[in-house]
């Protein structure tokens, strides 16, 4: 499952991802600040790798501005890990609030076939990006950029595929935004939704020891 619009519609740019994701972010913000904008526009979806994709990386540097347009977003990644990076991006887009969790606006994925979903970022009803697949590394992306301006069909057809996985994916719980996710309680066995959320390691280095190993 996933979406995949019409290939290289632009030159490729030579600035690094994050730098020339941020830019096209802000591009949309500027757009919002020129004319009146509906909800719709004033929105955004993102499914990412990890909230240390370029693409993560990027809307956490455009999050201010985000939030000044009230920007409403709504976040999937296939792993959590570095949790982090996941609470202070949450935290910059305003999902979380002091008294009721908005951590129903991030959720992840827990259906390993989801993972050949490429990650995409939507923005408002005309733009969107599309990048490699989610279940590749950072060290093994083949590259994939695909970024659309004045493209509502293709906006469409994103949020379709969107929303078919937010469907399918499991909200975050609130532990993973107040930092109490950083201690396991000890011999735990590692569940299934863990290993998805990307833990795996970090519940190993936690391991009391003479514990057995998950891992195989």
């Amino acid at each position: 499952m996933g979406f995949l619009s019409a290939f290289s519609k632009k030159p490729v740019d030579g600035r690094q991802p994050v730098e020339r994701l941020s830019a096209m972010i802000a591009a949309y913000v500027q757009r919002l600040e020129r004319k009146g904008a509906t909800i719709e526009e004033r929105s955004l979806t993102l499914i990412a790798r990890s909230p240390s994709a370029a693409v993560a990386q990027a809307l956490a540097l455009q999050a201010d501005a985000l939030e000044r347009e009230q920007v409403s977003a709504r976040l999937i990644f296939a792993r959590l890990a570095p949790v982090e990076m996941l609470a202070d991006l949450a935290s910059a887009l305003n999902l979380i609030g002091p008294r009721d969790s908005k951590s129903s606006s991030v959720r992840m994925i827990k259906t390993p076939a989801l993972l050949h979903a490429h990650e995409q970022l939507v923005l408002g009803a005309e733009s969107c990006w599309t990048g490699d697949m989610l279940r590749r590394c950072e060290g093994n992306r083949n590259g994939l950029d695909l970024w659309e301006d004045n493209a509502p069909g293709s906006v469409r057809l994103a949020q379709l595929a969107f929303n078919a996985i937010w469907a399918i994916a499991k909200p975050v719980p609130a532990r993973f935004f107040s930092g109490s996710n950083r201690v396991w309680p000890e011999r735990t066995s590692l569940t299934p939704a863990m290993a998805a959320a990307g833990l795996a390691s970090e519940h190993a280095t936690r391991r009391p020891p003479g514990s057995p190993s998950t891992r195989h």
